[in-house]
């Protein structure tokens, strides 16, 4: 009997801690942010990053005009300033450079401006990305631009020793400027170029010049951003940081890349503090040799290259390292303008597709509203589904799992129910080798209800490209399940 008195009051001295901290972490809490959320505050006037800005990325899955706009909508509730548009091939290249727009259709003039348009009503800043040095498979897989990659088996790298290659980046860049005549800022890439200063061309070039690696790459994007603010007539450019995080000041200085760009440093990994994740004194330089510089994390695309389902807590770490990593560098953070928040499609011109559009947006709205606000991660994420309309079911409140969104309201929100529930459950059903429980439709049934949602998002040949990639998928993981089962349980 004593035992028994005893054992209850530590159940409900236990009970009691539990509900403490129940509502200490509530969202209603007093002291909460998510309180400073509801009182509908600016946070463009109290947030860390002034300048938020939003990556879309087109060499993959690219989605329709109309949904983008109605995507932009949501941005511009969100506390979003601009979007960085990556057009790759997508854009409508003419005359010389015709032919490096993808085969099966573009945006037209018309598109692009009535994208540029619609951006402009709903306050938000449209900044161009293209690329001029690494990352540029879509140019030089062209017969026509072969001859002008570094290398002739990996079409990464432009020959930046060649003048053609200038004159086919330049040639971009005022069709570019063509089309966003009001754009005041441009981003020209210049990331992980694989190949540099190893073609004959480039290595004359050095020789006869006396220069070395590091000059050579560091002149090219200082030569483009030139170019881009004195003849494209933007008045900010941006590039990547990682083909010069680890030059000297003086080397930087030297090649005048301080005077014409303004570097983004880029990481993606859950916790971007980790010890040697950045070359050691990247952020006292930078803050040394230029006047600002900006940071990039990423809300989708970063977690596998053929990743389909989305994982909101590992970008919500990725946007809460960033803050840490501002605590860990305060001189060098007096410097930093803004984020930008980046959603891959794919690693490379070449590679499978990573998670779709309106498979990530819940994944970014939770970063937005971390951003804007600095909430605890539950906070975040109620703050997504009432902002989302998603129900709020007593068993689901709390959960902080992907499979607890259901019946949201956003674009897209029926891809991403089919994708994120009903793909997923099977999928993982595969890979745990589970055949005791089989959904009421078979593989092929929810790819073809899949494939109808993405009718109004997608191109038919993106559509078709996803539903074949992720069939592939499957079959690879049955085929390697099957094989570990035989392997465990032989045949007699």
């Amino acid at each position: 009997m004593v035992r028994n008195k005893q054992l209850w009051l530590i159940i409900s001295l236990l009970a009691m801690f539990l509900m403490l901290i129940f509502l200490r972490t509530s969202p209603n809490s007093q002291g909460s942010n998510y309180a400073f959320y509801e009182g509908g505050v600016d946070p463009r006037k109290t947030r860390l990053f002034k300048n938020v800005i939003v990556h879309v990325d087109l060499k993959g899955a690219p989605p329709r005009i109309g949904y983008l706009i109605e995507f932009f909508k949501l941005l511009s509730k969100n506390g979003v300033d601009g979007l960085l548009i990556e057009y790759e091939d997508m854009f409508p290249y003419w005359g010389e450079i015709e032919s490096i727009r993808r085969k099966d259709g573009t945006y037209t003039r018309e598109e692009v401006k009535r994208l540029i348009a619609s951006a402009g009503e709903l306050n938000l800043e449209v900044i161009p990305l293209i690329q001029t040095f690494g990352h540029l498979e879509f140019i030089l897989k062209k017969p026509k631009f072969m001859h002008l990659s570094e290398d002739l088996i990996d079409f990464n790298t432009i020959c930046i020793s060649d003048e053609k290659s200038i004159e086919i980046v330049e040639e971009m860049i005022q069709q570019i400027r063509h089309l966003h005549p009001n754009s005041t800022r441009i981003h020209i890439g210049s990331d992980e170029a694989y190949h540099v200063a190893e073609d004959i061309r480039c290595q004359r070039n050095m020789e006869q010049n006396k220069i070395g690696k590091s000059e050579l790459k560091l002149k090219h994007i200082a030569k483009i951003g030139k170019y881009a603010r004195e003849i494209g007539g933007f008045d900010v450019v941006f590039a990547w940081n990682d083909m010069f995080d680890k030059e000297s000041e003086e080397t930087i200085r030297d090649a005048k890349l301080n005077e014409y760009i303004v570097p983004v440093v880029w990481g993606y990994r859950p916790d971007v503090t980790d010890q040697g994740y950045f070359p050691d004194g990247l952020f006292n330089r930078l803050n040394n040799a230029f006047d600002r510089f900006y940071v990039a994390s990423a809300y989708k695309g970063a977690d596998g290259a053929r990743q389909p389902f989305s994982n909101i807590s590992r970008y919500l770490e990725n946007q809460k390292s960033y803050v840490k990593l501002m605590d860990l560098h305060p001189k060098a953070a007096e410097k930093v303008a803004g984020i930008f928040v980046t959603g891959w499609s794919r690693f490379n011109h070449f590679n499978a597709l990573c998670e779709l559009l309106p498979v990530s947006i819940p994944s970014l709205i939770v970063d937005l509203y971390y951003l804007n606000y600095q909430m605890p991660s539950n906070h975040a994420w109620k703050a997504m589904k009432d902002h989302l309309k998603c129900d709020q079911k007593k068993h689901l409140r709390g959960i902080l799992t992907e499979w607890a969104i259901h019946g949201c309201i956003f674009p897209g929100a029926d891809a991403f129910e089919i994708i994120m529930h009903d793909w997923k459950r099977v999928v993982d059903r595969r890979l745990f080798g589970r055949r005791d429980l089989q959904s009421s439709e078979s593989p092929i049934e929810i790819l073809n209800k899949m494939r109808e949602s993405l009718k109004p998002i997608l191109y038919k040949t993106d559509i078709e490209e996803v539903f074949n990639q992720y069939l592939t998928d499957f079959h690879s993981i049955q085929r390697s399940t099957t094989t570990t089962v035989s392997l465990i349980n032989p045949v007699p």
